[in-house]
């Protein structure tokens, strides 16, 4: 079963009108490019000529402005991770299929759940609004920025109380800040979607196994999933990471002061991440339940005819007989068999499945953290933090 986020959508009929893809080659590095060259390019000549593309302020200087390289750098990894998405999501959801997990009597609600996903993710009704979101926080974002600087800054100056924007803020306004945020709307909307058609899958007649090695029942592969969002998680990291530095660097504020914020951002991304894990968790938990039952039912069975046979009987006494039986190798596999059902986690989560998101998120801050802080001393404040 084929699966894509991204061949649905107005946005995305629109770019294969225009031929900046096709059906079969979503070409994200020609439009990565051309997508920053859209946003960047035009904004930087126009603050050029207004001579706000350097200034000895840093307020009214565009080119010492983090922020809006981080603006583009997201960009960038919005679009690549379109073709890294497309790729991990076949191989996922193909593994309920190769696996045996779906039965063929329930192919059908892998079907069904599969439409509801491609619905909703070209839902022109859910592009509308966010592109309608977009605008908005592009105009708060740009309208109250220079509202804390003294004489504004190269967004837009202040003149008698009111708030001018300059030709790049005006740029900024109606190009830049919205391509980002629609297409950072668009990647939360898809998540939605994506956890969503988990849920979907979850409510399907899965054939799971107690005793499956990976102690999710067979599941433990949907872990691998976080993997296909390390290049939004690292793109957000920089947007904030880029909006403290600029603070520290410029504004004389204290790094350490952020610490807590920064490692709570990190802890929020795995958090998130691991949510939409959960809508296994009930099937789990009662195939745990229901396994440690059956399991112990049989063991006990098992142990008391072990018992009357090799142990309790008058007759019993130890001799080759008992050397070449295939009881006690029995009893040791139902024994390791019920360890397996006991150790079964609640939900398809691991290390493995948090610890991308995490580097992902934690790489920009470190980076940050660099520019103020000798390198040792960062790694010792994340071993303090962090349950390394």
């Amino acid at each position: 079963m084929q699966v894509s986020f991204n061949r649905h959508g107005p946005f995305y009929r629109m770019q294969r009108r225009l031929g900046l893809l096709s059906d079969t080659n979503l070409a994200v590095g020609r439009r990565a490019v051309l997508f920053v060259a859209l946003s960047w390019i035009p904004g930087v000549v126009l603050a050029a000529l207004e001579g706000v593309a350097l200034d000895p302020n840093h307020e009214r200087a565009m080119l010492l402005d983090f922020s809006a390289y981080a603006f583009s750098i997201a960009v960038v990894a919005f679009v690549l991770m379109e073709e890294i998405s497309d790729r991990r999501m076949v191989k996922l959801v193909a593994q309920f299929e190769d696996r045996d997990i779906v039965p063929q009597a329930s192919r059908g609600g892998m079907v069904a759940a599969r439409a509801n996903m491609e619905r909703r993710t070209g839902s022109w009704l859910a592009e509308a609004v966010i592109l309608v979101v977009a605008y908005a926080l592009s105009y708060f974002w740009l309208m109250r920025a220079p509202m804390g600087a003294d004489g504004g800054t190269w967004y837009g100056r202040l003149v008698d109380g009111s708030l001018r924007p300059t030709l790049a803020g005006w740029w900024s306004m109606l190009v830049a800040l919205p391509l980002y945020w629609f297409l950072l709307g668009r990647w939360l909307w898809r998540f939605v979607t994506w956890g969503l058609m988990l849920y979907d899958i979850a409510r399907c007649d899965l054939r799971l196994v107690a005793t499956h090695p990976d102690r999710c029942g067979g599941l433990a592969f949907m872990g691998q999933y976080p993997q296909t969002y390390v290049l939004f998680v690292f793109a957000e990291s920089t947007v904030v990471s880029a909006t403290v530095l600029k603070l520290v660097v410029h504004g004389d504020a204290s790094l350490m002061g952020f610490k807590f914020a920064l490692l709570g951002m990190i802890a929020f991304f795995a958090i998130a991440f691991v949510l939409p894990l959960l809508v296994f968790m009930p099937r789990l938990v009662s195939l745990k339940h229901e396994g440690l039952a059956h399991y112990g039912s049989l063991a006990s069975r098992h142990n008391i005819a072990f018992d009357t046979k090799w142990v309790s009987a008058p007759e019993a006494e130890p001799s080759e007989e008992m050397l070449g039986s295939p009881d006690p190798s029995s009893l040791a596999d139902l024994a390791a068999g019920y360890d397996l059902i006991k150790r079964m986690l609640p939900a398809p989560v691991t290390l493995e499945s948090i610890a991308p998101i995490v580097l992902a998120s934690l790489v920009p801050v470190v980076c940050v953290a660099a520019t103020q802080v000798p390198f040792a001393q960062i790694v010792e404040t994340i071993k303090t933090l962090l349950p390394l």
